[in-house]
């Protein structure tokens, strides 16, 4: 039976994470669901823990360097082997609230020249265990308000799936990738719906210290204006990518 919807889960170095992420949608309400999960350069025995659910909806596929490497290489690969006719974006550190699928289905079959759909969701701090509201409303939509912040949450954002062939990730972007494409599709006019209802219970910050988290925000922040200047919304500024520069070697040295 063809899926209704197809998740699209890129994930590295996650197994201690993702079987939770798993557990999240196969609760969900809706059952004909399958989910292509892109492995992107891991190290660790996700696909093993991919495999002790044996399920047959949970497909896995090992990225492999001549399909690039990095989120958005990852979505656009899954994307292509995607059965359903609507691509369901997942992290694979997040929950999915139950109704999540059923929520999404009804906004595309109420209104069949809807593109993109998102919702909102729950920031789940799991380090002081606490779930709180995001401090961005997720609505209203309007592009005037995507010219100025992303306000999208992306792990909520269902997109059909020619929608994102025709437009896939640019995988130059390492980060505000989601930013980007968003802000593409809405500039070349598609459809966007929301609910205000929360679709996600997104984890934030486990594995991060804080002062990590800090310089990937404020990287985030840089991508996000570099975004806005080539859409024309903001003013060519050249400090920004030496700001961008300057961030990701400092990131990149941290990391080793």
């Amino acid at each position: 039976m063809k899926p209704k919807v197809s998740f699209i889960i890129a994930t590295k170095n996650r197994a201690g994470l993702i079987g939770e992420t798993i557990k999240s949608l196969l609760g969900q309400t809706v059952k004909e669901w399958e989910a292509i999960i892109v492995d992107d350069h891991g190290t660790d025995d996700t696909m093993e823990v991919v495999n002790q659910f044996r399920d047959n909806r949970l497909r896995y596929f090992k990225l492999i360097d001549a399909h690039g490497s990095g989120v958005s290489c990852a979505r656009n690969f899954a994307a292509l082997h995607a059965m359903a006719d609507i691509a369901t974006i997942m992290d694979s550190d997040d929950l999915c609230y139950p109704r999540r699928i059923e929520l999404t289905l009804t906004a595309f079959q109420n209104d069949p020249d809807l593109d993109v759909f998102y919702g909102d969701i729950d920031i789940w701090e799991e380090d002081i265990g606490i779930v709180r509201d995001r401090k961005t409303p997720a609505l209203p939509y309007s592009l005037e308000r995507l010219r100025r912040t992303s306000f999208i949450p992306h792990p909520t954002v269902a997109i059909k799936r020619q929608v994102l062939i025709n437009y896939p990730y640019n995988q130059y972007f390492r980060m505000a990738e989601d930013y980007e494409l968003l802000t593409r599709l809405a500039v070349a006019g598609k459809k966007f719906g929301a609910t205000s209802k929360k679709l996600v219970k997104y984890r934030q910050g486990k594995q991060n210290t804080s002062s990590a988290h800090e310089s990937r925000k404020t990287l985030v922040e840089k991508y996000d204006s570099l975004v806005k200047m080539i859409r024309g919304w903001l003013s060519y500024d050249s400090a920004i990518l030496a700001e961008i520069e300057e961030l990701e070697s400092v990131e990149a040295t941290s990391a080793k």
